[in-house]
């Protein structure tokens, strides 16, 4: 199936590694649903200073989701000299070693280990400038990001697959139940007229009243106003995921409009298997719905 959209899924993975005269940074960030975008960052204060520009470079490029970016370093990097508080890394070297003999776990604590605690190694008062720290963490920064926007497309687009074969199957449910609604309508004028033979002994009956009847009984099971609309929503739904940008919400609210056809459409529904596609057709919305929650 040939896709004319470029939906993102909420849902992602990305990381990069960089090495250079300063050190090697490593970036990760992972995505999941969220109504709206929120960043949270964990890495080493040092490199606090770029925060503002990394976000800023997330917001123009992510909608929504909730993204949790990790950046690691080592202590390469710093200007102006560094200290090594060793009465804290005795502390964690104790304590790893005691982990290691509760959980009898083989292995040395090694050096690189214990650097990489947290305030070991401390940064000197002359820290490196915030602009040329963000030259040296960007280029693994925006190539995770790539990844992480990689992975949201492709998954948007498995997401889209799914939902437009379950709307395909709604249409053709819809266009069966338009197709019944005039049989529904003759099976109901053929009960009322046996009936009506049974309760009266002349062989006359009332024509014009039992077209009356048929007409009224016609009006409240009428449902053809839903299925156009809901036919409607279905365009719309389809014209949503061709268009550019964050589009979740608007989906969720298509959604929601055409679960509430195919509910009237069930309350008038006087035909069991017109009922039974109802359902079939409320089904296949909830799990359009679920799918809808993962689109950005």
């Amino acid at each position: 199936m040939e896709l004319d959209t470029m939906v993102m899924s909420m849902t992602g993975y990305g990381r990069a590694s960089a090495t250079t005269n300063e050190g090697t940074f490593t970036v990760e960030m992972r995505s999941v649903n969220h109504r709206y975008l929120d960043i949270s960052f964990r890495m080493p204060r040092e490199l606090s200073a770029i925060e503002d520009q990394a976000r800023a470079t997330l917001t123009s490029r992510l909608g929504r989701g909730k993204v949790d970016v990790f950046i690691s370093m080592n202590r390469s990097m710093l200007t102006g000299g560094a200290t090594i508080d060793i009465e804290l890394a005795k502390a964690y070297a104790a304590q790893l070693r005691r982990l290691a003999d509760e959980l009898q776990l083989g292995g040395e604590v090694s050096i690189d280990t214990i650097v990489r605690m947290p305030d070991v190694v401390a940064a000197g008062n002359d820290v490196a400038d915030p602009d040329e720290l963000w030259k040296t963490v960007q280029p693994p920064f925006t190539e995770a990001l790539s990844r992480l926007e990689k992975m949201r497309q492709a998954e948007g687009e498995q997401l889209v697959i799914d939902i437009l074969s379950r709307l395909e199957f709604i249409e053709g449910a819809l266009v069966e139940a338009r197709e019944r609604a005039p049989l529904t309508v003759e099976a109901y004028r053929a009960r009322l007229l046996a009936r009506v033979a049974e309760m009266v002994s002349d062989a006359r009956i009332d024509e014009a009243r039992l077209a009356t009847e048929t007409a009224l009984f016609a009006d409240r099971c009428d449902y053809t106003e839903e299925t156009v609309r809901f036919a409607s929503h279905i365009k719309q739904f389809r014209d949503t995921l061709r268009t550019q940008g964050p589009i979740g919400k608007k989906l969720d609210f298509i959604t929601q409009e055409m679960n509430r056809e195919a509910n009237t459409v069930a309350s008038k529904a006087q035909d069991a298997q017109v009922l039974a596609l109802a359902v079939e057709i409320k089904s296949e919305l909830e799990k359009i719905r679920e799918q809808v929650q993962n689109i950005e």
